[in-house]
Order: structure tokens, then C-alpha cells, then sequence
């Protein structure tokens, strides 16, 4: 098919790391509330939410909902690994 006008297709490519298993059964909605509301209180400023970030991303780990990952891979070389509670 020729472009039309000049126009380039738009090819989708899937995401790097995969797709991963929605959280059906809410088991990581807390990290995920706190993180969420921590972002709107914080006028969208991830630094200041990047605990709460990671906090979800090992609650989805920790439940199979995403693949096990070093937490230095997905950015957070800079913070420590203290684990929080989920609940």
C-alpha cells in the first residue's frame, strides 16, 4: 500500500518487557492507590512518589504480576531496598 500524501504508517510494536497480568483480584491496589494519589498530590512529580513506586512494583513481583526484576534495572539505583508492608 502506498502512503497517501506523504504520510508515514504508524507501525505498533510491543512493549519491551512484555505485557504482564492485570491485578484482578486487587491484591497491589493499596501500593497502587497511595502511589496514584501521592502523584496528584505532588502535581504529577515522580521523585517525590519514588518509594511508592517501588513499593508496587515489588507488590506485583512478590504476587507474579509482573516478572522479577533488580529494582536497579527499572531505575531505582538510587534508593535503598527497604521493604514496606503491603496490605
Amino acid at each position: 500500500m502506498a502512503n497517501i500524501g506523504g504520510q508515514k504508517i504508524f507501525m505498533p510494536k510491543p512493549p519491551d518487557r512484555g505485557s504482564f497480568p492485570l491485578d484482578h483480584e486487587s491484591e497491589c491496589k493499596t501500593s497502587m492507590i497511595s502511589y496514584l494519589k501521592c502523584l496528584n498530590d505532588n502535581n504529577s512529580d515522580n521523585t517525590s512518589c519514588r518509594l511508592l513506586a517501588k513499593d508496587y512494583l515489588k507488590c506485583r513481583m512478590d504476587r507474579q504480576l509482573m516478572a522479577k526484576e533488580d529494582f536497579k534495572v527499572l531505575g531505582f539505583k538510587d534508593q535503598t531496598d527497604a521493604t514496606l508492608d503491603h496490605k
